[in-house]
């Protein structure tokens, strides 16, 4: 309350005071009564209180909807916020295992002699160190590695906790309740203290909005260190993993291989490249199935159809190109497959 309001309502209360000691009325039926004038300048007064009433009111309603956005951060963790981290990772390591796998079959099925094999092999090599770059993962000379630029192992240490610092704040557990009057005012000077009061419960619910605001800010800060440290608590293994497969396959060079030999060189580089990552993304929390049996429209992607008479091979895979991978219950990647379809013949249509 500033100086000139309180030299308002002070001259206000002398004045109302007079009128009620000059009346006869006992206290405890007395009423006061103002000028016009000093009425609008108390309007004012208090049309500026509840305003100030108003806008804590509002605030606390934002306050409500930003720990509700709050909430809802935190709910991500229960709805796939590993996949959402490690799925770039789990996507590029998937299609080079499977691009492997159909390099293997046509090793098998296409004749090939040792310069393509030795060609391939470097291929091989080459679409490995794409995909490291495609992930964003690079390693340094001291074999730190980073992703998208920043080292997996520079992770953010947690800092105080914001209920500490609210616990701290908010001493002798202070509250800002707005304050009504109980018992009648009886005058100016009554009211005086009462507004006065009702001050002081305004200034308090101000400091809790300041306390509020820098905690729901630490909040804020803590959720985004938390996302970095879960992310690179999700990545780092897998970083590590894939680097060590990488190296596997490069520790020995195809120039190191005499002719004769480097086609089986090849198809066991492609066949380390498939079981290590078939390794990495059980590790990450990946299923691999190898389907067979029944096509199964959520698990199988169908290439084409296969005809046959036999009634018994109507919907089973006839051939399996790659597996079904499926992380938390959820098809990440279907098989694809060939299916048979039975079909009548011409003399057991016309015999039917």
């Amino acid at each position: 309350m500033t100086g000139i309001e309180q030299n308002q309502l002070n001259d206000t209360a002398r004045e109302n005071d007079n009128v009620i000691q000059s009346s006869d009325m006992s206290p405890s039926d007395s009423q006061f009564t103002i000028t016009e004038t000093k009425w609008s300048e108390l309007k004012a007064v208090l049309d500026k209180r509840y305003t100030e009433i108003a806008t804590l009111l509002r605030y606390n309603k934002t306050k409500d909807e930003s720990i509700q956005r709050l909430s809802a951060e935190i709910q991500k963790y229960r709805e796939g916020f590993a996949f959402s981290a490690l799925k770039p990772f789990l996507n590029a390591l998937i299609s080079l295992r499977e691009d492997c796998h159909k390099s293997m079959r046509d090793s098998k099925h296409f004749e090939m002699d040792g310069e393509k094999a030795k060609k391939y092999t470097e291929y091989l090599v080459s679409d490995f160190e794409e995909m490291l770059s495609n992930i964003g993962l690079e390693r340094d000379d001291d074999n730190s590695i980073s992703i998208n630029g920043k080292p997996i192992s520079g992770q953010t240490q947690p800092k105080t906790m914001p209920s500490e610092y609210l616990i701290n704040e908010q001493k002798n557990d202070d509250t800002s309740p707005v304050l009504i009057s109980t018992k009648p005012i009886k005058n100016m000077s009554e009211l005086f203290d009462y507004l006065n009061k009702n001050e002081m419960a305004i200034q308090l619910a101000l400091q809790d909005k300041a306390v509020t605001d820098k905690t729901i800010q630490e909040y804020r800060e803590l959720s985004a260190r938390t996302d970095a440290e879960h992310y690179f608590a999700l990545v780092a293994p897998i970083s590590r993993q894939v680097y060590k497969l990488y190296d596997s396959i490069t520790v020995q060079s195809a120039n190191d291989i005499s002719d004769d030999m480097l086609i089986i060189f090849y198809q066991s580089i492609l066949d380390k490249v498939v079981h290590g990552i078939e390794i990495i993304l059980i590790n990450a929390g990946m299923e691999i199935e190898s389907l067979d049996g029944f096509f199964d429209v959520q698990k199988n992607k169908l290439l084409k159809t296969i005809p046959t008479s036999d009634e018994k091979l109507d919907r089973i895979i006839a051939n399996t190109y790659t597996d079904c991978y499926i992380y938390d219950g959820k098809i990440i990647y279907q098989s694809k497959v060939d299916v048979y379809k039975f079909q009548q013949t011409q003399g057991e249509e016309n015999h039917g």
